[in-house]
């Protein structure tokens, strides 16, 4: 009996067909609510676990105040350095998860250096913008791609003491070009740099970089010499760049 109601039941049920406009929507509309749901996990997450990261280390500077034994203060600095660590990664991967949250827009190359020369606060190298009114269409994440190539060289860059960023044109392209003083990039690392994990610290920095970039088509290579210098390469296509005010030639 039960059997033969289940049998019933499901031929008498009617199977729905969505147009494939209808399917498009369907899925457009369960994307975005996905979206969402990551989006607000994501954010509740480094919110409720930045919020105990303080209070750990509030109580790690008060252990250190009272606290004479070296061996014990050297688990102290570890700790420190452990939440610092887990900082940056949370850092990054609000980064990471913001990068395409809106659309490309067109920014200065001027004010995205200054605000990524203010977030980094070290008056140790000095930057300098040689680009004047040149915009480029790009993420609104980039003067976070440029923190985190000039982040590479406060890190990195052993007696670095200046950075460099300027515009050449080239036909229907253009390069902006970033260098700097240090001590520069071995030529087996200049592709692992670009690649997520390498390095001593998170190994993030300029992997966000390259993706925050190639949301509008720029690539970014490493093309110092060893030695003299690291020199970053951002090629920006046709359409992406103004220099002074004027449109890039085909757009």
């Amino acid at each position: 009996m039960g059997d033969q109601e289940g049998g019933n039941a499901g031929e008498n049920r009617e199977e729905v067909f969505l147009s494939p406009e209808e399917e498009i929507a369907s899925l457009k509309a369960r994307i975005l609510f996905l979206e969402k749901k990551l989006n607000l996990v994501g954010s509740v997450t480094r919110h409720d676990v930045l919020n105990q990261l303080t209070a750990v280390v509030g109580y790690n500077e008060l252990l250190g105040m009272v606290i004479q034994d070296e061996t014990q203060k050297s688990y102290l600095e570890r700790v420190q350095k452990a939440t610092d660590k887990i900082r940056r990664q949370f850092r990054f991967a609000k980064d990471y998860q913001n990068i395409a949250a809106e659309p490309p827009r067109w920014q200065e190359v001027g004010g995205a250096v200054h605000a990524a020369r203010e977030a980094l606060d070290s008056p140790a190298v000095k930057i300098t913008d040689c680009t004047g009114r040149a915009k480029v269409l790009a993420d609104p994440l980039l003067e976070r791609a440029f923190f985190h190539i000039f982040e590479n060289t406060l890190r990195h860059g052993g007696r670095a003491t200046g950075i460099r960023i300027t515009l050449h044109e080239e036909g229907d392209h253009a390069l902006l070009v970033i260098e700097d003083d240090g001590t520069g990039i071995p030529a087996s690392d200049k592709e692992k740099i670009f690649e997520r994990g390498f390095g001593k610290g998170i190994g993030w920095g300029l992997f966000l970089a390259r993706e925050i970039l190639a949301i509008t088509g720029i690539t970014i290579a490493e093309t110092g010499e060893p030695g003299k210098g690291a020199r970053f390469v951002l090629t920006l296509p046709a359409g992406t760049f103004r220099e002074n005010g004027k449109e890039s030639p085909v757009l």
